[in-house]
């Protein structure tokens, strides 16, 4: 029986020991299995990173413009936002007229672009028809012989180039025809036309003192239209405002405005603006390019006795003064949209500058506090300012010699309160600034137009940042 039993047992032994290796084996299995690949660490590009196609800053992403659009060195000069969906927005080069266009809010653009000798203006109408003029270059008139006596800087007529708001490119020139112009003329250089349709604009000249009249541009090889003057007890204003365009002019203390009017039509009666003192600063206010335009209305700052400041809004049919409850800081910024403007005054009790926001209707209020604290040191500043229908929003730019910096901040309070200042993008020296084209509102969707260098490279392209909550968050459009 124990030979038995030893038998028996060593089978049974060694399939025990079988059983026990292989249990022992997938689990060194199970154990040493490989291993699933770890998701790798995203680590975002630091503010200031750029690619051609997009830049990161400090609050969000942006877009990067085909450099074809508009070269990096481009200056804007001026923004019409027509509706909540179509903008122009006009600047130059030294020797380029160029405008960027966008029919959806910034979600794409397109250009009209045309070199230049001299110099050029745009204008946009009330259909969002885009007109450019440009002139020789004349030589510059020596101190002495301007004024009554002077000779104008430009004898030679301008031309116009036209472009309906979905054209891809600019009209073949349209030459205008001009009057004898005496001595003391109104020079024409940087005239701005008053966009009438597609194909039709017209010019403010003085042929002589206190003798203006309205000459007409048309396609290239139409009939001449003749001028319309103006009445010569009226000092008209070169500058159109509004779209449709509004003729300025000026009797005695008056402001007076009314239509341009259409080729072949004659002028009609005036309107006097009530509320509004007109002396040579308001008049010389007026006779600029307008700080800011939005749909219809075109809004200037103008000087009023004796050291006050009020915002003119100007629209094809009717036209508000607004006083300011504070002086207008100098060179003040004015950012208008959704029935709101904003502009740069100087706190009455300190002198700091801050902001006050106004509706069309007159009420204003002044932030309680200035959203921005400038820099201890030496430094340039601007701002740019940007009202919603849910808020307002200001960004500044603030330069020393060797520092940069592009901050942003928000009132949810329509300009009472504002938010904490936050980054754009700050730095020393010149490579990896980031700067301010412009800012534009439509209504609801705020977008900036920025500058940045292409990492890598020595160039530097445009982008753009779209808002869709009054400033608070940004990402490409």
């Amino acid at each position: 029986m124990p030979m038995l039993d030893s038998i028996v047992s060593a089978p049974t032994r060694r399939r025990a020991a079988a059983t026990a290796l292989a249990a022992l084996t997938a689990l060194l299995a199970l154990g040493c299995g490989k291993k699933e690949k770890a998701a790798p660490i995203t680590v975002p590009p630091p503010p200031g990173a750029a690619s051609s196609d997009e830049l990161t800053t400090a609050i969000g992403q942006a877009r990067g413009i085909d450099s074809a659009l508009a070269p990096s060195s481009t200056r804007w000069r001026r923004a019409f936002v027509l509706d909540e969906r179509r903008a122009v927005v006009t600047g130059e080069v030294e020797n380029e007229a160029i405008a960027l266009v966008t029919e959806n809010a910034g979600r794409t653009w397109r250009s009209l672009r045309r070199v230049r000798e001299g110099w050029s203006t745009w204008s946009v109408g009330g259909d969002g028809a885009t007109v450019l003029t440009a002139g020789p270059r004349g030589p510059a008139l020596p101190t002495e012989t301007r004024g009554n006596r002077g000779t104008p800087s430009a004898l030679d007529p301008p031309s116009l180039f036209f472009a309906p708001f979905d054209a891809t490119d600019l009209s073949a020139p349209s030459p205008v025809t001009l009057p004898v112009l005496s001595r003391g003329a109104r020079p024409l250089v940087n005239a701005v036309p008053a966009v009438l349709s597609a194909e039709s604009a017209a010019l403010l000249v003085e042929p002589k003192p206190r003798h203006a009249t309205l000459v007409y541009a048309g396609p290239a090889g139409a009939e001449p239209v003749p001028p319309v003057p103006l009445p010569t007890q009226e000092q008209a204003l070169p500058v159109p405002y509004g779209r449709p365009p509004v003729l300025l002019s000026v009797r005695g203390r008056n402001l007076l405005v009314r239509p341009v009017p259409p080729p072949g039509k004659p002028l009609d009666a005036p309107k006097s603006v009530e509320g509004l003192a007109m002396n040579p600063a308001a008049i010389a206010a007026l006779s600029t390019t307008p700080a800011c335009d939005f749909a219809g209305w075109s809004i200037q700052l103008v000087p009023q006795p004796p050291d006050k400041t009020a915002v003119v809004a100007v629209s094809a049919t009717q036209t508000a003064v607004l006083k300011l409850p504070a002086k207008a800081a100098p060179g003040a910024a004015v950012g208008c949209a959704a029935d709101r403007i904003m502009v740069e005054v100087m706190t009455p009790t300190t002198g700091e500058l801050t902001l006050a926001t106004c509706t069309l209707q007159g009420t204003c209020v002044i932030a309680e506090k200035p959203p921005f604290r400038p820099w201890l040191e030496p430094h340039e500043r601007s701002v740019a300012l940007a009202p919603t229908r849910e808020g307002v929003t200001a960004v500044l730019t603030s330069r020393a010699a060797a520092r940069w910096g592009l901050y942003i901040a928000q009132s949810p309070e329509g300009g009472k309160i504002y938010d904490v200042p936050r980054v754009i993008g700050e730095g020393s020296g010149e490579r990896g600034r980031i700067e301010l084209g412009t800012l534009l509102s439509f209504g609801n969707r705020l977008l900036m137009l920025l500058q940045a260098d292409v990492t890598g490279t020595s160039r530097r392209g445009w982008y753009v940042a779209a808002s869709d909550d009054g400033g608070l968050t940004w990402s490409p459009p």
